[in-house]
């Protein structure tokens, strides 16, 4: 999850109403926060930022900034992309999925970690079911991690706004 101090709460709020097992991952670098302290959060709903029709940005945890970073980029280059946060995987948001592939031309899922059995594929299943379409998934190959700075190992991994640019600039 993509967190704030507020949203974190939240989390452990909701989570805390579960019955069963629950996952809550916490990332290790600071993020500026994205949203108004009212901004409503439900578990398997993602939140849309934007409206572009050229791609949509799927994100989970700190990829959301970077893709915002992203966003705002891209747009100077006159390229209009939206950026989901994606905020819950399982449940996973199918309507917001597949309304955004329909109103888009490109779908990229971002995570910070492996993109086997993560974001990409939740993602990757609800399409192939529902409204097949392309997917680029951006994160760790099927490779051994590395050590370092948060920062750098984003970079290195092409994880960071400019990696996502990158991808975007090249598909479209």
């Amino acid at each position: 999850m993509y967190l704030t101090i507020y949203k974190l709460g939240w989390a452990v709020e909701e989570i805390s109403k579960i019955n069963g097992p629950v996952y809550l991952r916490l990332g290790r670098l600071a993020t500026p926060v994205i949203y108004e302290e009212n901004q409503k959060f439900e578990i398997g709903k993602g939140i849309q930022i934007g409206v572009g029709t050229d791609a949509t940005v799927i994100a989970t945890g700190l990829m959301v900034h970077q893709a915002i970073l992203a966003k705002e980029e891209l747009e100077k280059q006159g390229i209009n992309i939206r950026v989901v946060d994606m905020h819950t995987i399982k449940p996973i948001d199918k309507d917001l999925i597949v309304k955004c592939a329909k109103e888009t031309k490109r779908i990229v899922t971002i995570e910070d970690h492996s993109i086997i059995g993560g974001l990409g594929t939740a993602v990757c299943e609800v399409l192939s079911e529902e409204y097949p379409t392309k997917v680029t998934r951006l994160g760790m190959k099927d490779t051994f991690g590395k050590s370092g700075k948060a920062e750098k190992l984003l970079e290195h991994f092409g994880l960071d706004k400019n990696g996502i640019i990158k991808e975007i600039v090249t598909k479209i």
